[in-house]
């Protein structure tokens, strides 16, 4: 049976408090705050290996746009995405 790292355990729990709050502030209308959290689950899912989750950050991060511009089309959709793949 292969063991489960703890370390590991919590920090994937923690990417998926991250997505929760970024879609939360996308909801608000505070899109720099889903900015924020977008870098962070990248950040995070570049340290860990995770290139699944890197490469659907990546669609979000460009979809939302920098701050101070309106995100293009389809952000939305991507935040979805980058919530389901961290859904265990």
């Amino acid at each position: 049976m292969k063991m489960i790292d703890q370390e590991t355990v919590l920090r994937f729990a923690q990417l998926n408090l991250e997505a929760i709050a970024m879609n939360d502030a996308a909801l608000a209308d505070d899109l720099d705050e889903a900015r924020f959290r977008a870098h962070l689950i990248r950040t995070a899912a570049q340290e860990m290996g995770l290139a699944g989750v890197l490469e659907v950050a990546d669609d979000v991060i460009v979809l939302l746009r920098p701050p101070g511009t309106e995100p293009l089309p389809g952000y939305g959709h991507a935040m979805l995405r980058l919530a389901k793949i961290l859904t265990p």
